[in-house]
């Protein structure tokens, strides 16, 4: 483990506009959904929050004491945490974002913002702290290993931890809102992370193809509130040929309507508003995902998603996903599913693409959803074994509010729109899909074999779900039962 520190150099003064990118769902300290069960939630998607003065941070000066980050390193850089620390600026956007960020927060408290960057963050932080080891101020493991730990006690309540106000707009109110369990949060995100954008699910489509076929923008019916599945798959059907005529459909040599690999399927389900788990008035998490509606849309879904029109991939692979890469840039798919940070696969086309969120189910649905890929989202989390939890909440809350002039503004209005988004109507996009992203803690912790059920129906090319999804129920309510009780015991036991 290589360890990295820096002390404060100069001050850069912050300027007046903040933006926000996630939308309020109440205070944070619920975790009843805001939508009615059938997708239509209450959320302004491109609300923006803007204030001219800094919070009223504690007038406090740290004696140069480091505040401790662990954080992830993946094989894939991509996937590696660049929004703690920058040893340097060296003219790249996010790196030299997260430095005057630190510069602002070190010469504002008096801290030197260091980190611990490895591989498998979670059993790090899951060994130091039960050694009783008061090492790290701050962790941040995947999600979907994080929870792990909170299931046994090992990070405090973040709605207890003192100077930490997660109601601010800097951090995401969705994922403070669905990650809430009986009042108690123990790790989430917001403008301090950029990964969380990155790992959001989105489609892509070809600018040209919905042109050459005088298909209806789909912008148009982003906007209108039109945009739904009986669009998206109907466009498919129009613009799927086999264009060799040899009366066979593939990628290499034919032109499909959608890309759809493993994880499309809950993509589009969880882009319907439908849950897997809600937690209900007395903060207990319930299985939702078996509703009449869920029924309805599921077998709906992987029906349309195993069509000739459809250009299926039922087991991820490196290779099938660049022939997919392939076949877009090549202008032989519409539609592709893919996370945010594939951008970076087709930032070279000759033609013109667009981004948009997941279609709503039917008009009925109020508000679009965008799921996020928490495997490799870090959350923010804080040590039982801090002895000193207040300071991180403040270095933590500052960070965040830098953040959004420095980092957020790197990553959304350059790095994307500058570099990569070719069009304005993209970037309105961006402002929908990151206000309207959902977490799920069934879906996170995988609860019963739900969170992947979908995915394992559509690799097995079946579309009962109502048999499959009986077959699970029980032990899915028990999973949870269990999550809620260890949560709750969690908490009580910092009481």
């Amino acid at each position: 483990m290589k360890k990295i520190t820096r002390r404060t150099i100069s001050l850069i003064v912050l300027s007046a506009l903040l933006v926000s990118l996630a939308a309020s769902c109440g205070d944070g300290k619920t975790s009843e959904d805001t939508t009615d069960g059938s997708g239509s939630g209450t959320t302004d998607s491109t609300e923006q929050v803007t204030t001219n003065n800094e919070p009223d941070f504690p007038d406090i000066k740290y004696d140069n004491e480091e505040i401790l980050f662990l954080t992830e390193s993946h094989s894939q850089e991509l996937y590696t945490s660049r929004e703690i620390f920058a040893d340097t600026a060296n003219g790249e956007l996010i790196n030299d974002a997260v430095y005057n960020r630190n510069l602002k927060v070190e010469e504002r408290f008096g801290v030197n913002i260091a980190e611990e960057r490895v591989s498998g963050a979670s059993g790090v932080a899951r060994k130091t702290i039960m050694s009783g080891d008061d090492v790290y101020d701050v962790v941040m493991p995947y999600m979907n290993d994080s929870i792990k730990n909170a299931l046994e006690g090992l990070y405090l309540n973040l709605y207890d931890v003192e100077n930490l106000n997660l109601d601010n707009p800097w951090w995401d109110q969705r994922a403070n809102n669905d990650l809430t369990v009986g009042g108690n949060l123990y790790f989430t995100t917001g403008d301090i992370s950029i990964l969380d954008n990155e790992c959001t699910m989105v489609l892509f489509f070809n600018k040209q193809i919905i042109e050459d076929n005088s298909l209806d923008s789909p912008y148009d019916l982003v906007k209108n509130g039109t945009w739904t599945m009986d669009k998206l798959f109907a466009m498919c059907d129009v613009v799927a040929s086999d264009l060799n005529g040899d009366s066979e459909m593939d990628i290499e040599n034919d032109r499909f309507g959608l890309f759809c690999q493993d994880n499309v399927p809950h993509s589009f389900w969880f882009g319907s508003g439908e849950r897997i788990s809600t937690a209900d008035k007395d903060g207990a998490l319930k299985l939702t995902m078996g509703t009449e509606r869920s029924s309805e849309i599921i077998p709906y879904i992987l029906e349309n998603c195993q069509k000739s029109s459809i250009a299926q991939m039922y087991n991820w692979s490196v290779d099938g996903f660049n022939e997919s890469v392939s076949a877009f840039m090549g202008g032989r798919i519409l539609y592709v599913g893919w996370a945010l940070a594939d951008i970076n696969s087709i930032r070279d086309c000759k033609f013109d693409f667009g981004i948009l969120p997941y279609p709503k189910y039917d008009e009925n649905q109020g508000d679009y959803y965008n799921l996020i890929s928490t495997i490799y989202v870090p959350g923010v989390s804080v040590p039982v074994t801090n002895a000193e939890p207040e300071k991180a909440g403040l270095i933590l809350d500052a960070m965040a509010y830098y953040s959004v002039d420095t980092l957020t503004t790197a990553y959304y209005d350059n790095a994307l729109n500058t570099r990569y988004v070719r069009d304005e109507e993209s970037s309105d996009m961006l402002d929908i899909i990151f206000s309207t992203r959902v977490y799920d803690i069934g879906y996170i912790s995988d609860v019963g074999g739900l969170g992947q059920l979908m995915s394992k129906m559509f690799k097995q090319k079946q579309t009962n779900f109502t048999s499959n999804y009986k077959s699970l129920e029980t032990r899915a309510q028990t999973a949870l039962d269990k999550l809620t009780d260890s949560f709750n015991k969690a908490a009580e036991a910092q009481k």
